[in-house]
């Protein structure tokens, strides 16, 4: 119906075709030109920072909450980290079909849960949606003539950049090895201790008074107890030496009176009656001495008697008188003795006395000293109070200079004062405007005689400072910067790139110093790419047209079909545009594909066409019923190439999105077709086909002469012929067993990269060192047009960049003699030699990278040791493994760690936990803290305290901490509480789904296939035994290639079953659709003997060969049977049918083979730039479709003739 609608209104099809040319011309122009497909990645990471913290804090008090918090959120199926020092990156992978904005709006809303419950110190989580945008999409080195990078990183900041971030879709320009300039405040110690001891000396002198004061109380409370010992001695004595006397006295009278032998009493009674005795003696005297002297007055009187009477009595009265005496004298002995014990009770009495008021003094001083005492403690604890609130050392810390600057450095609007009609913005503060003005910001007063103010010079220096000996780029010897561009994802990277190179261009025409160098631009090998695939869409075409001429021997034929190419190519643009589809290597290869296949239809109405009007039919009806009896089988045909992509729609994860555009991008080619072979071809046949002159075809006639034989022995000898291809097919599944796999193929590029790792304890001077060395051996290479080098920071690792010292770019000449992997041998060969290691990735641009690098072992489990255990064990394995190179045990980045075990007990003792000690090293060993910004002019720096520390490794052990001990303030050494140790612990730990894991990887060489070494691999790895709580599992490239396999093995086993489907709908038959299902697997084995003989691994394009073949092989089936059983319709029996069928679809069948096969010959050859990415599809296209076309002639008419039994019978509806 349609292609009558075309014959009779051919101005409608040139409206129509004139439509498609303008649409596909503008489609074409506005399509974006990128390398790969869209891919939308369901990745999620989030990015914390923890500034001084270890992995393993990192891990325990940021990544594991983080990881619990999130594991809930809705979609997500996988969850990994990485805990660096400083950092923890959590990445999510999520399904496929779930809205990444919805997750992303689910996490932020989790992690507001917990970052209130964070340490202090940790940083807010940063979500971030991954996207291929992200990476750079060109690089470039800047160095100029007669400036140091100093003035060069001056110039590319306010010249170069502002020019590339005026091109319109430049998202963002990175700078690399820029010189950047901050603000250094750096706290100096000597000024804050010389204000210290002025402050000290004012509170030492109004504490000093005091202390004088005291200090003469404690003199004369001295001297009163120097006078009181003195008083107690004299006393004591003299009491001693009374004593002393008094025990010789008492002695003494203690004998006479025991001589007297009587007591007291009695001597006194006796003494009374001498007494008395002595009076009467005295009375008898004094009457003899009257009578005496009477006696002298008469001289007669004789005298003498009395005189002897008189001196008897004298006598007698001095002996009594002299008793008396003695007596008395007793008396008075025995009254001292008793006086003497008197006296001696006294004296005791006194000791007693004298003992109590010398205690009483005593007691007195002793209670004078201890107030003394208690005074001075007092006086002690002000001034160390006084000093300790004086000292300004322990204020001026980092942070409280950050919180000062931060608040005085503050100009904002507090709204508006309305003043009748008028309004006038009040705007509080005003910004730091030059250094000066910050040296002279007052930070606080010391009410002290001699200070005063303190201001921010009086406690610290202020000047700007670079960042020169952190940062190294150099350019083929030359220090420079190096700028890597990031695109918008609405933009073309071509276009971008493109744009980029002329603001290059412009800007060394203005300066003819500056040199600006390509490191890496995707556009243009992206436009290499694009430009040999399109080279090898027209030489296909080209070679399409030539076949079609030689066969068709007409060039009318020949034009219509050379004309339906370009507008089929246009209409699939315009169709691939409005789907959004871009042009990139993955759907421009299926254009190259489809090309071949393009003319498939219209060779197939036109060869109908030009057969009916040979056979005398006019050129309307030849052009009507040509295309209308073959309009079924084009269909079906169409259809089931089409029907072959349709299973991606089962497929997840890359396979799908890579492939989606190539599928796409067939079945619009192959509509394209459909739709002009049934109108176009008819509209132009009937037009320019008016006359046709029979040509003969010798040649061609004794091809089908010796087909003719070949097919009636074939079917003669069906079994052996059958047997043959099932054998065939069989040595070829074997051989696949011991293929080598992979996941892309290595595309050879004018773009290498590089890495180098130093030993650990290698200074930076020495890195840099045989960073230039490295730059001048390579630079020595033929090929080598320019080597860029960049020093990794550690801030790298965040995105999981490498975590080497170094990356190099290498850039080939366009017009290189060699490939990028003898480049790479000579690279390792010239610095083999260099106390470094060396890792070269032989393409920047090489898509493997898409499934993974290399040999993956993960080793999953609880204990690090344990895990380091395992790595160190497999890795050992692995070097009994031939083809494998470069193995790392995962502890290759491991990093020194000083450890500093507490002993709790000591620390306890100075009143010191665990976490104090910590936070006392914490804050030493931090250098810088982040302030504000000052604004000097144009430029704008961003200012950093800095605490001058001054700790060491080395000075750790020695850093006094503070703490207390008896009530008092003391400082202790760190190593008198701690033990310091020296120890390697990673510098990351890894979780999978919260399990902690470690890698073990390996490349493989050049010599080896990933496939076949992984299976090697595996092998060693059943051997080995795991210990309980820990798993291993075989990662890596190997099981990207495997999964992806899998994906492609089941679209193939769907795809088989829509063909045959499709088949049954199109013959209304199950047993003919089986028929030309045979087919496949004869192209299976065409395209895997390809494989074989060319040495081609089995990757993930030669698969999608499978795939294509799987669809295009049955369209030769297709035609043969359907034309087989229209003949067997008309009548004529099987065996005729077959031959006649045989003979007149063999040229249609060898055209449209061919045209598919010359079409795709370059792509297999490997002509051109990225040529490598499809040419494991053309491969198996070309190998799968020449075998099977060739059994297809053969095997078909067999199978047809050995199934075909019953004869066939059309269905006839009876009209009422």
């Amino acid at each position: 119906m349609i292609s009558k609608f075309s014959v009779k209104k051919p101005l409608t099809v040139v409206v129509a075709v004139v439509m498609v040319f303008i649409l596909g011309i503008v489609s074409f122009t506005n399509m974006t030109t990128d390398l790969l497909p869209s891919i939308d990645l369901p990745y999620v990471m989030v990015m914390t920072n923890y500034p001084g913290a270890s992995p393993e804090k990192v891990e325990t008090t940021v990544t594991k909450p983080i990881e619990q918090a999130l594991a809930t959120t809705s979609g997500v199926e996988n969850i990994t980290s990485v805990s660096r020092a400083n950092s923890s990156m959590v990445m999510l992978e999520f399904n496929q079909k779930i809205n990444m904005d919805s997750a992303m709006i689910d996490m932020s809303g989790q992690i507001d849960l917990i970052k209130g419950q964070f340490e202090e110190g940790v940083g807010s989580p940063m979500l971030m949606k991954m996207n291929p945008d992200m990476m750079p999409v060109m690089t470039v080195s800047v160095d100029v003539n007669n400036m140091d990078i100093k003035e060069i990183s001056t110039y590319v900041n306010n010249e170069i950049i502002p020019e590339f971030e005026r091109i319109d879709g430049v998202a963002s320009v990175t700078a690399t090895g820029l010189i950047e300039e901050k603000l250094k405040i750096t706290l100096d110690k000597n000024k804050i201790e010389d204000i210290n001891e002025k402050v000290f000396t004012n509170v030492d002198s109004e504490l000093h008074k005091k202390q004088q004061d005291l200090n003469k109380a404690k003199s004369e409370l001295q001297s009163s107890k120097s006078s009181l010992e003195t008083e107690s001695k004299t006393q004591t004595q003299n009491l001693a030496n009374a004593s002393v006397e008094l025990q010789s006295g008492k002695q003494k009278l203690e004998s006479a009176v025991a001589a007297i032998g009587m007591s007291r009493e009695e001597i006194i009674a006796n003494l009374d009656n001498s007494n008395a005795a002595l009076k009467e003696i005295q009375t008898q005297i004094k009457t003899i001495e009257e009578l005496i002297n009477k006696a002298s007055q008469d001289p007669n009187y004789d005298a003498k008697d009395l005189e002897i009477k008189l001196n008897v009595l004298k006598e007698s009265e001095n002996k009594l008188t002299e008793g008396i005496k003695i007596a008395e004298q007793g008396v008075t002995a025995i009254d001292s003795l008793a006086q003497l014990k008197e006296k001696e009770k006294e004296l005791e009495s006194g000791k007693l006395t004298l003992n109590q008021e010398l205690s009483k003094a005593s007691a007195q001083i002793s209670n004078g000293e201890n107030e003394l005492k208690k005074a001075q403690t007092q006086l002690d604890e002000a001034r160390e109070s006084a000093h300790k609130s004086a000292d300004i050392s322990g204020k001026i810390t980092p942070d409280m200079m950050s919180k000062i600057l931060t608040a005085e450095n503050f100009s904002m609007p507090a709204g508006y004062l309305n003043e009748g009609e008028q309004q006038y913005l009040v705007k509080v503060g005003d910004e730091f405007s030059s250094i000066d003005e910050l040296e002279n910001l007052l930070l606080f007063n010391i009410d002290v005689e001699g200070i005063g103010n303190i201001y921010l010079k009086d406690v610290a220096s202020v000047k700007i400072a670079d960042n020169s000996d952190e940062t190294y780029a150099n350019i083929n010897g030359n220090d420079g910067v190096i700028l890597s561009f990031q695109k918008s994802s609405v933009v073309s990277t071509s276009n971008v790139t493109k744009s980029i190179n002329k603001t290059i261009e412009s800007l060394s025409k203005t300066d003819k110093d500056t040199h600006i160098t390509t490191l890496m631009d995707q556009g243009v090998y992206i436009d290499m790419i694009v430009s040999s695939v399109l080279d090898n869409l027209i030489y296909g075409g080209v070679l399409a047209i030539i076949i079609l001429l030689i066969f068709l021997k007409s060039i009318k034929p020949t034009i219509i079909i050379a004309f339906s190419i370009p507008i089929s190519l246009l209409f699939s643009i315009v169709l691939m545009y409005f789907s959004g589809i871009t042009l990139n290597i993955i759907s421009l290869s299926g254009l190259a594909l489809g090309v071949g296949m393009l003319v498939d239809n219209s060779i197939v109405v036109i060869e109908n066409i030009y057969r009916l009007r040979n056979q005398g039919m006019s050129i309307t009806k030849s052009a009507v019923y040509g295309a209308k009896q073959v309009s079924g089988a084009i269909f079906a045909s169409t259809l089931t190439t089409i029907c072959v992509f349709l299973p991606i729609v089962f497929t997840e994860g890359m396979t799908r999105q890579l492939f989606t555009d190539m599928g796409l991008t067939i079945a619009y080619s192959l509509v394209a077709s459909l739709i002009v072979a049934l109108t176009l071809v008819p509209a132009m046949a009937s037009k320019i086909l008016t006359n046709v002159d029979t040509k003969s075809h010798s040649f061609f006639d004794k091809v089908i002469s010796v087909y003719e034989k070949l097919l009636r022995w074939t079917l003669k000898y069906k079994a052996l012929v059958l047997l043959f291809s099932v054998a065939l097919l069989v040595f070829c599944g074997y051989k696949t067993m011991t293929m080598g796999t992979s996941f892309m193929p290595t595309m050879d590029s004018t773009q290498m990269t590089a890495t180098m790792n130093m030993p650990e304890d290698s200074k930076r001077e020495d890195k840099l060192n045989l960073s230039d060395e490295f730059i001048e051996k390579v630079r020595k290479i033929d090929d080598v047009e320019t080597v860029g080098a960049i020093e990794n920071s550690d801030s790298g690792a965040m995105l999981g960049s490498s975590s080497s010292d170094m990356s190099f770019y290498i850039i080939l000449k366009e017009d290189k003699s060699l490939s990028n992997k003898q480049v790479e041998k000579l690279i390792y060969e010239k610095t083999k030699d260099m106390n470094c290691e060396i890792k070269i990735s032989a393409s920047a641009m090489d898509m493997g990278s898409l499934g993974g690098s290399g040999i993956e072992i993960v080793i999953k489990g609880k204990e690090l040791d344990k895990l380091q255990e395992i790595s160190k064990d497999i890795s050992k394995l692995l070097k009994g493994i031939d083809g494998i190179q470069d193995i790392s045990d995962g502890m290759d980045d491991s990093s020194s760690e000083t450890r500093v075990i507490v002993n709790k007990n000591k620390a306890m003792e100075y009143g010191l936990t665990v976490a104090q000690v910590y936070q006392e090293i914490m804050s030493a060993i931090k250098s810088e803290t982040s302030s504000t910004n000052l604004n000097l002019g144009s430029e704008e720096y961003p200012i950093i305290i800095v605490n001058d520390n001054n700790v060491s490794k080395d000075s750790l052990s020695k850093y006094k901490i503070k703490g207390t001990k008896n009530n008092e303030e003391i400082e202790i050494k760190l190593d008198e509480i701690a033990k310091i140790d020296e120890a390697q612990s990673p510098s990351s730990i890894n979780h999978d789904n919260q399990v902690r894991y470690m890698s073990v990887t390996a490349s493989i060489d050049s010599d080896h296939n990933i496939g076949l070494v992984s299976r090697d691999v595996e092998d060693e790895l059943k051997d080995y035994e795991v210990p309980n709580g820990y798993n291993i599992e075989l990662q890596g490239e190997n099981e990207n290639i495997n999964k992806s396999l899998r994906d492609l093995v089941l679209m193939i086993m769907l795809a088989i079953v829509f063909i045959y489907l499709i088949m049954v709908a199109q013959f209304q038959s199950l047993l003919s659709p089986f028929i030309v299902m045979f087919t496949i697997p004869l192209a299976f084995t065409g395209g895997l003997l390809a494989l074989i003989i060319t040495n081609n691994d089995l990757s993930i394009i030669s698969m999608l060969g499978f795939l294509v073949l799987s669809g295009v092989v049955v369209n030769n089936g297709i035609v043969f049977v359907d034309y087989v059983n229209q003949l067997r319709l008309e009548g004529m029996n099987k065996k005729d049918a077959i031959i006649i069928a045989g003979k007149t679809r063999i040229r249609p069948i060898l055209m449209t083979a061919l045209t598919t096969i010359l079409a795709m010959s370059t792509m297999a050859v490997g002509v051109g730039m990225g040529a490598e990415m499809t040419q494991g599809l053309a491969i198996v296209t070309i190998g799968g479709l020449a075998y099977a076309t060739l059994l297809t002639l053969l095997v078909v008419p067999a199978l047809y003739d050995l199934l075909h039994r019953r004869p066939l019978k059309p269905i006839v509806i009876e009209e009422d």
